[in-house]
């Protein structure tokens, strides 16, 4: 029999009672039975109740009509019109026949939630007189069967996940769940919020799990469902015609949903504004030129909490807004403006991307500054990564739960240590980790180029992000060896929706039907890494996230000893502009150090050379009057004995001048033996000509001499009038004069 039958004959019979039929109530109500011949004068309100009732206990079945009709009697009027409260006061004065009088109400009634009102702690029981005795166990064993092969917790389904089901299923007023729709779904999730019945609304999380997996609805409830739009509160403040442009804008633009949200706050921020500070412009499309400069100077003064409306977050209330929030204001509103116009909502009065810009002294502040988890830290970090267990995670459940042999962590430990793997090594955003797919590791070898030995290539794929598709980087081979021993344990899970391509799929990270918790590593895996590692949660940059990770693996990578390169950095980290890899990977100071003194600048641009000064001249005077040089710059195979060698533009290219003097004349062999002859080193500046010709760049030493060759030498000769002009003379003390280190060897 078909259980709405009951509802379908009654409501279309006549709202009020014939008089045959109030004198027969009148007549059986002192009775505490209705005899036979009553039967046929009651016929029109019996034949419904009688037809329902059919497989019930008949002797129940008859006390609880006999009941009924008492009460119709004492409302003198039928069932058939009755409200809910109407049949909430029969139920009330049925005695032990409440639950038959609720389902009577079910079935004649069509009130669905009866039994809601009315405090029926046994649902089963209501809903064998209902659907009949046992109709509804196909659809409990259905649910029951599909969480428990997810893992989900078995102690709960009996009660939470049972009870929920057959409240849904009398709800919809029928026992199959193929008759169940994601409306009625999402109104007892209100009405479970509404009357705080935690344990019913977990349930139902639950049921819309499997219900999606079997196709049925298109995609499971969500647990932030109450907070996806804006808040009421907040909403409330802003003027009505900046709300509903605000409001439509959000609908239609296909930012992320964390950006829209962002970004709708900012722009009620400045729909305040403009009704405190021009009532006439509550609207975008009254705005102008000067109201949008005015915004931007209010703006770069403006505190935290003002023109926010309701804010619950009052940390920093009455501060000095942050150049990221002031940043984010003007961006918000700016392109809140630009799709206005592109979209032909409003004409435009002013250009936006000229006047609502960022101004030039605030976006120096906004310069790259990545939160580096300091390497002391993140080595400890890592090493309590390495060895978790599950003694270290926080407990999970009831102690009477884990006494029933219930396992003492939300997730499996396997899984846990898979996404701290992740985590430590492969530098993914926290929505790429969640998103990874089962399928994420590729193995490879790779063979040394130097040892010829092969070695293992680990490569992780990553999902599709916010600025690049899906691409494959290297990791560390133990990423995929934790990750392959999560997957030997991991039990059956359904496919579920990836959220930015839409397409079903199975994910790497899914327990009990669902993904890990976006807050989870945040607020309970790194908390128990820093406990383990003996370590705050804090640092002088703030709190210890999943995101300072990014900024610190990548500045490690940059700053190794054989680092990737900025190229390599940026497509490691999937970052579409290179710009954006500036933002997480920062040159350390003892990395620049190093490499500047690599680079040895000074010794480069600055060089020695050796000078023999000769006493006796000096002292005898021969070279203040000029008749004897005093001072010989060693050139390698020969000296100079211009005095002012250092301003000579032939200095690296030696002319062979009269000044000149070999080592292998005369003269040049009495200056090595001669007595009273000192040794000193003087600096020379180099120019960039005479540094490439010492660095042995045989072009730059053609180009220098072919530039001399018509400069004139000290003496007064070009060398090209000397016939030196294609010779070059290798300068050997200048190029041998770099600072030798304590081991011998030069730097």
């Amino acid at each position: 029999m078909n259980r709405t039958s009951g509802h379908r004959l009654t409501k279309h019979l006549l709202p009020g009672l014939i008089p045959e039929e109030t004198a027969m109530l009148e007549h059986i109500a002192p009775l505490k039975a209705m005899h036979t011949g009553a039967a046929a004068e009651l016929a029109r309100l019996i034949a419904p109740i009688d037809e329902v009732t059919e497989s019930w206990d008949q002797g129940k079945a008859k006390s609880a009509r006999f009941r009924l009709l008492k009460e119709v009697h004492r409302q003198q009027s039928p069932y058939w019109v009755w409200d809910e409260a109407t049949w909430l006061e029969a139920a009330s004065q049925a005695g032990d026949f409440r639950f038959h009088v609720v389902a009577l109400g079910h079935l004649l009634g069509g009130h669905n939630r009866l039994h809601d009102t009315a405090g029926i702690t046994s649902l089963a029981r209501l809903a064998d007189l209902v659907f009949g005795p046992q109709a509804i166990q196909p659809a409990v064993d259905a649910i029951t069967e599909t969480l428990t092969s997810w893992r989900n917790s078995t102690h709960l389904l009996p009660w939470q996940v049972r009870n929920t089901t057959i409240d849904v299923l009398l709800s919809n007023n029928s026992s199959h769940l193929q008759d169940l729709r994601e409306p009625l779904l999402e109104e007892l999730l209100e009405h479970y919020r509404a009357t705080n019945a935690t344990g019913r609304r977990r349930g139902l999380f639950k049921i819309s799990r499997v219900l999606a997996d079997k196709g049925i609805i298109s995609s499971p409830l969500r647990t932030n469902q109450d907070k996806a739009g804006p808040d009421q509160a907040a909403l409330a403040t802003v003027p009505s015609p900046w709300r509903d442009a605000a409001l439509r804008w959000m609908r239609l633009v296909t930012h992320e949903p964390g950006t829209k949200r962002s970004m709708l706050s900012a722009i009620l921020v400045a729909g305040r504004w403009a009704a405190k500070k021009h009532p006439e412009a509550v609207a975008p499309e009254h705005w102008t030129r000067d109201i949008a400069a005015e915004y931007i100077a209010d703006t770069m003064t403006a505190n935290v909490g003002q023109w926010a409306g309701h804010s619950r977050n009052r940390a920093r209330f009455g501060q000095p807004l942050s150049p990221s929030g002031k940043a984010t204001r003007i961006d918000s509103v700016r392109g809140f403006f630009n799709d206005l116009i592109e979209w032909e909502w409003i004409k435009p009065r002013f250009d936006p991307r000229q006047v609502l810009s960022m101004p030039l002294s605030l976006r120096a502040l906004m310069g790259p500054n990545p939160r580096i988890i300091d390497d002391a830290t993140w080595a400890k970090l890592m090493a309590a990564g390495l060895t978790l267990n599950s003694e270290d995670l926080k407990p999970y459940g009831t102690p009477r739960a884990r006494s029933a042999g219930w396992q003492a962590t939300y997730y499996p430990v396997e899984m846990v240590r898979a996404m701290v793997g992740v985590w430590l090594f492969a530098d993914c955003r926290i929505d790429e980790l969640r998103r990874l797919g089962l399928e994420c590791i590729t193995w490879d070898e790779g063979t040394d180029e130097r040892t010829g030995e092969s070695y293992p290539i680990c490569l992780l794929h990553i999902p599709q992000n916010k600025t690049s598709g899906p691409f494959a980087k290297p990791v560390d081979p133990l990423v995929g060896e934790l990750i392959d021993a999560w997957k030997l344990v991991r039990s059956p899970q359904p496919d579920l929706a990836d959220r930015k391509t839409g397409l079903p799929r199975q994910h790497l990270f899914c327990h009990r039907g669902q993904l890990v918790g976006n807050a989870y590593l945040n607020e309970n895996i790194i908390p128990a890494l820093c406990q383990k590692a003996g370590i705050p949660t804090e640092d002088s940059r703030g709190a210890l996230t999943s995101h300072r990770a990014r900024s610190t693996i990548a500045t490690q990578l940059l700053n190794a000893r054989d680092p990737l390169t900025l190229g390599d950095l940026q497509q490691w980290l999937g970052h579409k502009h290179p710009a954006s890899t500036r933002y997480y990977a920062k040159i350390l100071q003892r990395t620049l150090t190093a490499a500047y003194r690599k680079a040895d600048y000074f010794a480069r641009n600055v060089r020695t050379i050796e000078v023999l000064i000769d006493r006796d001249s000096i002292l005898t005077g021969a070279a203040a009057g000029g008749e004897q040089p005093w001072k010989y710059y060693d050139l390698g195979d020969g000296y100079c004995s211009y005095d002012f060698f250092a301003k000579c533009p032939h200095r690296m290219a030696c002319a062979r001048c009269p000044f000149y003097v070999p080592k292998e004349s005369t003269k040049g062999q009495l200056l090595a033996v001669k007595e009273g002859i000192n040794t000193m080193l003087e600096q020379l500046d180099l120019t960039d000509d005479e540094r490439e010709a010492l660095e042995g760049d045989r072009d730059a030493v053609t180009a220098l001499t072919q530039r001399l060759a018509d400069i004139p030498t000290p003496a007064g000769p070009t060398p090209k009038e000397l016939g030196t002009d294609s010779a070059f003379i290798p300068l050997t003390s200048l190029m041998g004069t770099v600072p030798a280190r304590a081991d011998g060897q030069e730097e």
